[in-house]
């Protein structure tokens, strides 16, 4: 078994969707042995194929006191309850959010022999699920977060600046046209929303615009006496 390199946000491949894996073969047991090694490795719950570069609709799954196991092809069928949680991710590490996740769900898949499988699961096991299924379709558990101020750093208070959003300050400075025309600085402050990003994203959909109505400058004037 060898231990994959987990891809970190905002890699490109977290935010595609996962196609379905047609065969399971020997090529696909490996996967999930790997990923297995992989989760164990970095003392997760969770992993699913994009995380390690892989865009296949396979999960794996341990929590305390239980085997590890792998999901091919995983669909949530029911949902009940919610409830409030803390979560974390290993594309997303140091960070934790609270968001809602279900109570208990129904799911179904194959396993590593191309069986299909019914499962319930509550509680940690069915938020380690839908975590990982989110993954599967571009989803993070970033876009569950109950409120932005939500994300914090681990060990850290959640009344600290945090990573979700970048903030910015662009300072424009226009020189004067003429000796007795006064020098003019436009402040802007914006945000760079990351968790907004997705494969088909750039970094010019971080950028600013000096225009916009929603991010009005202020505009501060002195003379150069």
């Amino acid at each position: 078994m060898a231990i994959l390199p987990i891809r970190v946000f905002p890699d490109p491949i977290l935010r595609r969707k996962a196609r379905p894996i047609k065969r399971v073969d020997d090529s696909v047991r490996t996967l999930a042995d790997d990923m297995i090694a992989t989760m164990q490795n970095a003392r997760g719950v969770g992993l699913a194929g994009p995380q390690v570069g892989e865009l296949k609709r396979i999960i794996t799954i341990q929590v305390p006191e239980q085997d590890a196991f792998a999901m091919i092809n995983p669909e949530v069928r029911n949902r009940e309850g919610s409830r409030q949680v803390m979560e974390g991710c290993l594309s997303v590490p140091g960070y934790s959010g609270l968001v809602t996740r279900s109570v208990k769900i129904d799911a179904r898949a194959l396993d590593v022999n191309g069986g299909k499988f019914k499962l319930s699961a509550e509680e940690l096991v069915a938020q380690a699920i839908e975590h990982e299924v989110d993954h599967l379709n571009g989803i993070m558990f970033l876009d569950h977060l109950i409120a932005h101020e939500e994300l914090h750093k681990v060990g850290v208070s959640p009344d600290e600046p945090h990573w979700h959003d970048v903030g910015y300050t662009v300072y424009a400075q226009h020189a004067p046209t003429l000796p007795q025309d006064f020098q003019m600085v436009e402040v802007l402050n914006t945000v760079a929303r990351l968790s907004q990003l997705n494969a088909e994203s750039s970094m010019s959909e971080t950028s600013y615009d000096l225009s916009d109505g929603a991010h009005e400058p202020a505009v501060h004037t002195h003379s150069d006496d």
